[in-house]
C-alpha cells in the first residue's frame, strides 16, 4: 500500500512539471512608431476586465544599465531583431559606437494592420489597469480661466493595454478613455489601433486619437491621401495627422519637453497645414473663423525595453484654451498664432510602471 502510494506521487509530480512546461513562453523583451492617424497597438475580442483572471504574473526587476544593454541585444539575436541604439541609450544610460541599424524593404509581418489577433501562449500582456489623470504644471496652462476639463478628482481616467508576441514579431492594444469636460458627462470610448510589426529593440510606440465632444466618439480616419480623398484638413473633421513622434523623451504630447509645438511631418501635406489642422482640433475657444472643434487629444505610449522587464506608459488628454487660426485661405498659423496655442495646452496625464504578464488561456 505504501509503496502504491509512492509510486502515485511521482507520476503526478512528474505530471505537473509537464504541464508546466508546456506554458513557459519563450523569453519576453520589450518594445513600442508613430501612428498618427492609423497604425499602432490593437485590442482583440478578449480585450476586458475580465482578462485580469486570464494573466499570471512572469517577470519580474528591472536590471540595471549595462545589464539591459546585454539582454536587449541578447533577444535581438534570439528574436531576429534589431537593436535600435537610439533607444537602447536613452533607456539605459549608456551609449555606444554601434551604429544604428535600418532595415529597409523586406517582406511584410503578416500579422501586421491587424484587428482581429488572438493572444496565444507566446503573449505578453501589459495594462496599466485604470489610472486617475491629474493635471500637469510646467509649460501647460493651469485651465483656471475658460475651464475645458472638470478638476475633480478622478473625473479624467484611462487604462492602457498592451500586448506583445515575439514569436509573431507583432504588438497591439487599445486605450480606455473616460473624459469629463466642464458642466458635462463623463465621455467613455476604448480606442483599438492596428498590430505593429515589431522590427527592433527597443521598441517604442505610440497610439494617437481624437475624441469628439460632439458626439463623445472617436473621428473617422481619411481614406487616403495620394488620390486627394479623404485627407485630413482645416476643411473637414477627419482625424489629424499626428505630430512627428519626440525620440529625445518619452513624451506624448502636443508640446515637446521646452514647451515648443511638436513637429509635423510633410509627407502627404505640408507640415503647416497638418499644425493649423491639429490647433483646430483641440482648441476650446475662438468665434467666428477662429472657432474650434472642442475635441479632446488622446494620446497613449508604450515601451519596454529587455527581456522579462516592466514595460512603461503613459496616458494623457490634452486640449486647448485657444482659438484656431485665422489665416484660413493658407491653412496656416501665424508665429503669434502658434505662440498662444502653445500656452494654451492643458493636459492630464498619468505614466506608470506596467507588470509583464504571461497569457494564460482558460
Amino acid at each position: 500500500m505504501i509503496k502504491n502510494l509512492f509510486n502515485l506521487i511521482i507520476i503526478l509530480s512528474l505530471s505537473c512539471t509537464a504541464v508546466f512546461a508546456e506554458i513557459t513562453a519563450s523569453a519576453p523583451t520589450n518594445i513600442i512608431q508613430k501612428i498618427a492617424s492609423a497604425t499602432s497597438f490593437t485590442s482583440t475580442s478578449q480585450s476586458s476586465a475580465q482578462n485580469a483572471n486570464v494573466i499570471q504574473n512572469t517577470t519580474s526587476t528591472v536590471i540595471n544599465g549595462k545589464e539591459l544593454r546585454k539582454t536587449v541585444q541578447q533577444d535581438a539575436k534570439t528574436f531576429g531583431l534589431l537593436v535600435n541604439e537610439a533607444a537602447l541609450a536613452r533607456e539605459s544610460g549608456i551609449t555606444s559606437t554601434n551604429k544604428q541599424l535600418v532595415k529597409i524593404g523586406g517582406a511584410k509581418n503578416l500579422y501586421e494592420g491587424k484587428k482581429d489577433l488572438e493572444p496565444t501562449l507566446d503573449t505578453i500582456v501589459y495594462d496599466t489597469g485604470l489610472m486617475t489623470l491629474t493635471k500637469e504644471g510646467g509649460h501647460y496652462n493651469d485651465d483656471s480661466s475658460n475651464t475645458i476639463f472638470d478638476g475633480t478628482s478622478g473625473a479624467q481616467q484611462a487604462r492602457v493595454k498592451v500586448y506583445v508576441d515575439f514569436k509573431r514579431k507583432v504588438l497591439w492594444g487599445d486605450v480606455e478613455s473616460k473624459i469629463t469636460l466642464t458642466g458635462a458627462s463623463q465621455i467613455t470610448n476604448t480606442y483599438v489601433g492596428s498590430s505593429a510589426a515589431i522590427t527592433s529593440l527597443p521598441v517604442d510606440k505610440e497610439l494617437i486619437h481624437t475624441i469628439s465632444s460632439t458626439t463623445g466618439k472617436p473621428l473617422l480616419l481619411g481614406d487616403g491621401c495620394a488620390t486627394g480623398a479623404g485627407c485630413p484638413g482645416t476643411t473637414n473633421n477627419l482625424e489629424p495627422f499626428a505630430y512627428e513622434k519626440n525620440n529625445s523623451q518619452f513624451l506624448n504630447s502636443l508640446l515637446d519637453e521646452n514647451g515648443n509645438i511638436q513637429s509635423y511631418d510633410d509627407t502627404f501635406n505640408t507640415a503647416d497645414i497638418d499644425m493649423a489642422d491639429m490647433v483646430k482640433n483641440v482648441t476650446h475657444g475662438g468665434s467666428g473663423s477662429t472657432l474650434g472643434d472642442k475635441n479632446v487629444l488622446v494620446q497613449a505610449r508604450f515601451l519596454t525595453t529587455g527581456s522579462g522587464t516592466p514595460g512603461k506608459s503613459v496616458a494623457s488628454f490634452e486640449a486647448s484654451n485657444a482659438g484656431s487660426c485665422g489665416n484660413s485661405s493658407s491653412s496656416t498659423c501665424s508665429t503669434s498664432e502658434q505662440n498662444t496655442f502653445k500656452d494654451s495646452v492643458v493636459r492630464y496625464s498619468a505614466t506608470v510602471e506596467t507588470t509583464a504578464k504571461k497569457y494564460k488561456a482558460d
